[in-house]
C-alpha cells in the first residue's frame, strides 16, 4: 500500500465506532476496510421486541462506549497502528450517545392477533478521539471532538404477537442518512448511505407467569451505496440471543449476546483492500433492571464488550435504559407490560 493510502486507511479507522442506529462514527466516516453497518448486535434489552400491548411506549437509550484496540482481517488484536518503519499511531476513542425512541401499537389486530408496532429513533451523540504518534522514540499526541444528530432510525413496519409461553415479532426498518456527511470531510457525523434492516424475533417462556424469557432473534441488514463515494459496503447478517429473568415482580436480571457478520463483498471503485475478507463482531451483555413506578417505569443498567472480532474495533460500553409506558394512544385505562 502507498504512503497515500496509508493515511487514508488510518484516516478509516477512526470511524468505525458505530451502534446501529443509534450511534454513528466516532469520527469522520471515510471509505476504509473497516466500515460496517448501522445495525449493533445486543444493543436492545432482551424483552424490547417481545408482545406490545396497545399504546406509545417511549425508551431512552444512553449509551457511553470507549476502545483503545481493534483486530486485523486475521482476527489478531493490536493497540497501535503502523504506518510504516518505527512508526506508529495509538488511539483512543469514548463517545456517548443518546437516543430516544417512540413505539407505538396498535389497539386493533392483524394476521392472526398481531399488534401493528411503528417507531422512530432520532439520536445525539458527542466523541472524544486522543491519537498518539510515535516516531522514532519521539510521541507527539492531538485530540479531537465532534458531536451532533447522527441518522435516523424508522421502523415502518412491526407485527407483534403473544401467547401464553410464545411471542414472535417481525418487523421492516430502515436507516435514513439525516446525519451530515460529505465526502472526505473531517467533521462527519452520519454513515452516509441508507440500510434496510428486516427482522424476526422469538421468545420462548417456560412457564405461565412469563417470569423466565429466552430470546432468539434475526436481523439481515441490506445497504446502499455511500453518498459521493465509489463504495457499496457490504450486507450483515446478525443473531441475537438472550435470557432474562424476574426474581421479583419488579426485579429483573438478564444477558444478552450477539454475533455480527459481513456475508457479501464490498463493492465499487474506492475498494483498495481485498473485500473477499468479511468483518465480523461478537457482543455480550450483562443487565439488572427494576420498574420504580409498577408497569409504567423501568430503568435497566447494562455493561457490554466485544470479542471475536475481524476487521473491527473491540468496545466496552455501558447503558442505562429507560423505558416509559405512557398509557396514550390507546382506549385501555391500563395495561399489563410485566410478568404475573
Amino acid at each position: 500500500m502507498n504512503y497515500k493510502k496509508q493515511l487514508v486507511a488510518f484516516k478509516l479507522l477512526l470511524n468505525v465506532l458505530v451502534f446501529g442506529s443509534m450511534i454513528q462514527s466516532a469520527d469522520a466516516q471515510q471509505v476504509s476496510p473497516f466500515q460496517t453497518g448501522d445495525y449493533i448486535a445486543a444493543f436492545m434489552n432482551v424483552r424490547d421486541m417481545a408482545k406490545m400491548q396497545p399504546g406509545l411506549d417511549i425508551i431512552l437509550y444512553d449509551y457511553y462506549v470507549w476502545t483503545n484496540s481493534f483486530a486485523d482481517r486475521d482476527g489478531v488484536k493490536y493497540d497501535e497502528i503502523s504506518l510504516g518503519t518505527n512508526t506508529s499511531i495509538g488511539l483512543d476513542i469514548n463517545t456517548f450517545a443518546i437516543a430516544p425512541a417512540f413505539y407505538w401499537g396498535s389497539k386493533f389486530t392483524l394476521l392472526g392477533g398481531a399488534t401493528y408496532v411503528a417507531g422512530i429513533a432520532p439520536n445525539y451523540y458527542s466523541a472524544n478521539t486522543n491519537i498518539v504518534m510515535n516516531h522514532e522514540g519521539l510521541s507527539q499526541s492531538g485530540k479531537s471532538n465532534l458531536s451532533g444528530f447522527g441518522d435516523l432510525f424508522v421502523q415502518p413496519l412491526g407485527l407483534s404477537w403473544g401467547w401464553t409461553h410464545f411471542d414472535a415479532m417481525l418487523a421492516y426498518a430502515f436507516t435514513a442518512p439525516t446525519g451530515r456527511y460529505e465526502p472526505d470531510a473531517d467533521d462527519n457525523i452520519g454513515m452516509g448511505f441508507w440500510a434496510n434492516q428486516f427482522q424476526g424475533f422469538g421468545y420462548w417462556y417456560p412457564n405461565e407467569s412469563q417470569k423466565s424469557a429466552f430470546m432468539l432473534g434475526l436481523t439481515y441488514e441490506l445497504i446502499s451505496k455511500v453518498k459521493g463515494e465509489e463504495l457499496k459496503p457490504g450486507n450483515r447478517f446478525t443473531l441475537e440471543y438472550g435470557f432474562s429473568q424476574y426474581l421479583t415482580d419488579r426485579l429483573e436480571v438478564s444477558v444478552i449476546g450477539g454475533n455480527n457478520w459481513q456475508v457479501t463483498d464490498d463493492t465499487g471503485d474506492d475498494v483498495f483492500w481485498d473485500p473477499s475478507y468479511h468483518d465480523r463482531k461478537a457482543t455480550l451483555g450483562f443487565s439488572a433492571a427494576y420498574w420504580p413506578i409498577k408497569n409504567r417505569l423501568y430503568v435497566a443498567g447494562k455493561y457490554m464488550f466485544d470479542y471475536g472480532a475481524r476487521q473491527r474495533f473491540l468496545t466496552n460500553g455501558l447503558m442505562l435504559n429507560v423505558i416509559f409506558v405512557t398509557n396514550a394512544l390507546t382506549g385501555n385505562n391500563s395495561k399489563k407490560t410485566i410478568p404475573k
